[in-house]
């Protein structure tokens, strides 16, 4: 059977990488720990999935969740929106790509799992499948109910033409892409440099609050910069998620300001064919980020504290209270709304307040760009340099962009899922190539 490409580089960064992440707290609804299984074992599962992302059934691209557990860790009496229900083939399926490849129409990428288990002489076997209901993708586009998380085991993800991601139940270990091992930790939305960047909008909400908190006789607790920059990821990344998933791709053009002179009719950068006018209604994604904040400060203000701080985590527990449930479905409409805006051609053109306009066309030279950074860690230091001719003029036109105008943040979903940012860092147009399963984390 000849070698795949990638499972000996990728299977030591996954062992080493399993190794390292911590146990499950005690009394963690998630408590069992799967073990990895041997070298040559592990390069054979992700091998195999490697080689069905790249096939095609009816003229579709392959997609699905593959999870290597006991069908023992499923009870048979459960099933979604709150468990898992687990069906097992009799006899099971032998496993390699071509039986992934039939499989795959039947199993649909968010709603179910094809299981493997190792057979100690026929070597892995599909055992069966296990529909785990949508629930586990709050953690991708938000959303407050009550779910059951995935044993911590092996769990890959093939969501398109060579890109894998590899998570420990619902944790990412790793993500194969383009031949290259991205590490879902060096996630720019997590760096020192993008917090800078919106830190006059954090500010804006801070002070906003704090008048709150002296207008009213009731107790309300404090948040901190930590609670709005959570807040503001977990609408981006609603976003993105809409966008990934609607698969017509699109383009988004952020200004931490709100109003910069880029926006002017005139501006030689951006020409906005569908602009919105300038009252009250634009201003509701930041009405909305308000209305989130003095929900959670004043359903957990303390009278006994006055200056209590509440974190993300504690608005996080608070979410599965029917009071936010309204707001938090506020919150992914809003979001679906501008995912939508980028199916017209164009960019999304978004301030700090929300959308300005949609059908944004950039315009200029692209003679003066010859190359761009590709980074490969959160800040961009170890970045290798990449010519731009080798990109779709989507991608081209954005790295113009930012070449010109420093202060923007620029994000391209492509059409087969792949999200890059792009941002003017360290002298030179930066990128960072992300998927936003990328974004998943604990909270």
């Amino acid at each position: 059977m000849p070698m795949h490409i990638y499972p000996a580089e990728l299977a030591a960064l996954i062992a080493q990488r399993w190794e390292a992440m911590p146990a499950p707290p005690e009394g963690a609804a998630v408590s069992h720990v799967g073990a990895l299984p041997g070298k040559a074992a592990l390069e054979r599962l992700i091998s195999t999935c490697y080689q069905v992302s790249m096939m095609r059934e009816e003229d579709r691209p392959v997609t699905l969740r593959l999870i290597l557990a006991s069908p023992d860790l499923f009870p048979a009496d459960q099933g979604p929106p709150e468990g898992f229900h687990r069906l097992l083939f009799s006899p099971p399926r032998p496993f390699n790509e071509y039986e992934l490849r039939r499989l795959s129409p039947a199993v649909d990428f968010e709603r179910s799992l094809v299981a493997v288990e190792p057979h100690p002489e026929r070597g892995f076997q599909i055992w069966g499948l296990i529909n785990s209901g949508i629930r586990w993708l709050q953690e991708e586009r938000g959303g407050s109910k009550k779910t059951k998380g995935l044993p911590e085991v092996f769990v890959v993800h093939v969501t398109g033409p060579g890109i894998l991601t590899i998570c420990r139940g619902g944790k990412i270990i790793a993500t194969l892409n383009g031949g290259k091992a991205l590490d879902s930790t060096a996630n720019a939305f997590l760096s020192t440099w993008m917090n800078k960047l919106f830190a006059e909008g954090r500010g804006v909400l801070l002070q906003r609050h704090e008048q709150f908190r002296a207008s009213v006789l009731y107790p309300v607790a404090k948040i901190q910069d930590e609670f709005i920059s959570n807040l503001q990821f977990q609408l981006l990344k609603r976003v993105l998620s809409v966008c990934r998933m609607s698969h017509h791709g699109g383009t988004f053009i952020i200004f931490p300001d709100d109003n910069p002179p880029e926006w002017a009719a005139d501006n030689p950068y951006i020409l906005i064919k569908y602009r919105f006018r300038q009252d009250e209604a634009i201003q509701r994604q930041r009405d909305l980020m308000v209305r989130t904040i003095r929900l959670a400060t004043t359903a957990l203000g303390d009278i006994r504290d006055p200056d209590k701080i509440i974190t993300w985590k504690d608005y996080v527990n608070l979410r599965h209270e029917s009071s936010l449930y309204d707001l938090e479905e506020a919150m992914y409409e809003h979001a679906q709304f501008v995912a939508n805006l980028a199916s017209v051609d164009g960019a999304v053109v978004i301030g700090s307040q929300g959308p300005v306009g949609f059908g944004g066309m950039i315009v200029g030279s692209l003679d003066k760009l010859t190359e761009v950074a590709i980074a490969s860690d959160v800040e961009g230091k170890m970045v290798s340099l990449a010519k731009i001719e080798g990109y779709g003029s989507r991608h081209r036109s954005i790295y113009h962009l930012c070449n010109s105008l420093h202060q923007v943040l620029a994000i391209v979903v492509s059409q087969d899922g792949n999200i890059q940012l792009a941002k003017w860092r360290n002298g030179i147009v930066t990128c960072w190539d992300l998927t936003s399963q990328m974004f998943i984390s604990d909270t």
